[in-house]
């Protein structure tokens, strides 16, 4: 009696299936890093506009200092984010000026300390910047 053999080609055809599972389980890997390295970088990319929101309305406010030297903040929106300034009397010529901006689902302020040298119309002439830090 002859010993029982699998069918020709079978330990052939197992070894592919296996193969080709394991390569798919690779592949599925890869495009799952893939996909979560995008939407990373996506929420890197909207804290930096947030970021740069922020910035730029700190900007603003100092130079609207220089046509109001009453300006107390505001909101605005700005490149597709929103944006809010607050300003406090710190006594005397000393402001501190406080901004929040919003991009997507992120959030980034700065807070600037500045001093405001006023001319005759009540209007800031010259302002100094004696501090310039991100907020939480």
């Amino acid at each position: 009696m002859r010993p029982h053999r699998p069918p020709q080609g079978f330990i052939a055809l197992v070894t592919v299936l296996v193969l080709m599972a394991v390569l798919l389980a690779i592949g599925l890997t890869v495009a799952s890093v893939g996909r979560d390295e995008v939407l990373l970088s996506g929420i890197v990319q909207d804290g930096d506009q947030a970021f740069s929101i922020a910035d730029a309305c700190v900007e603003d406010a100092i130079d609207r200092f220089k046509t109001n030297g009453a300006y107390a903040g505001g909101s605005f929106s700005l490149d597709g984010g929103a944006c809010v300034v607050t300003v406090t009397n710190l006594g005397g010529n000393d402001r501190l000026v406080h901004a929040e901006a919003t991009y997507g689902n992120n959030i980034r302020g700065f807070d600037a300390n500045v001093t405001l040298k006023f001319n005759n119309a009540g209007n800031a002439e010259k302002v100094t910047i004696n501090s310039w830090l991100e907020s939480n």
